[in-house]
């Protein structure tokens, strides 16, 4: 299909855009419209156009439009976490392109609270281990409460009288071992999640094995 004529260029945005791009919003169900109406009018100004009253206008009901009605957001399916526990430990990814060691992955990330892609995204220099006090630390490069990028850590001890919970600190040391053990990488910047192929987890693929 030849095109029908050149496309409309970004900057400078105008309130024709305006309506034109929150239509899109709303018939896609987003609700992230206002933080993105934000970053064009500051694009808008950078580069030298005149944010008007109009413009403010328009913003303003067009980001009205697009959440009336949206309702509240999308919640995750939740584990029941009792019954994770029940899984065998095998070795096989449970989705194309997962991580081996599935089970072990999402434990882990359960225990120290992480999102898909710091989980998929770890490699073997962020873990830390103090086998006299039997601690785990893992070192996270960046999170939304870390805006300076200087990092995050959490650690976990031993819990293994913990009958209810999966112990982090032995979950790792057995991954570390098997990963050590592997035909994978060891190195600080290898995954320490690998892929059957030894790549890099994708976010996709997190999100399936969960």
């Amino acid at each position: 299909m030849e095109a029908s004529g050149p496309g409309t260029p970004t900057l400078p945005v105008t309130p024709v855009s305006i309506v034109a791009v929150g239509s899109l919003f709303k018939g896609g169900g987003f609700r992230s419209f206002a933080n993105y109406a934000t970053a064009a009018k500051n694009a808008h100004i950078e580069a030298g156009h005149v944010w008007t009253q109009l413009h403010d206008h328009t913003r303003v009901w067009v980001t009205r439009s697009v959440l009336r009605g949206i309702g509240p957001a999308r919640q995750s399916c939740s584990f029941t976490y009792r019954r994770l526990l029940l899984l065998p430990l095998t070795p096989e990814p449970l989705s194309s392109d997962g991580p081996q060691r599935s089970v072990r992955f999402t434990l882990l990330a359960i225990s120290f609270l992480l999102r898909e892609i710091e989980a998929s995204t770890t490699v073997c220099g962020s873990w830390s281990f103090d086998d006299e006090a039997l601690e785990v630390t893992w070192l996270l490069p960046g999170s939304k409460s870390d805006h300076l990028a200087l990092g995050v850590s959490r650690t976990w001890p031993c819990i293994c009288g913990v009958q209810t919970l999966a112990c982090p600190y032995h979950l790792a040391k057995a991954h570390l071992e098997w990963l050590e053990a592997s035909v994978h990488p060891t190195g600080p910047r290898a995954p320490i999640f690998p892929t059957k192929a030894g790549g890099y987890l994708s976010k996709v693929a997190a999100v399936a094995t969960f």
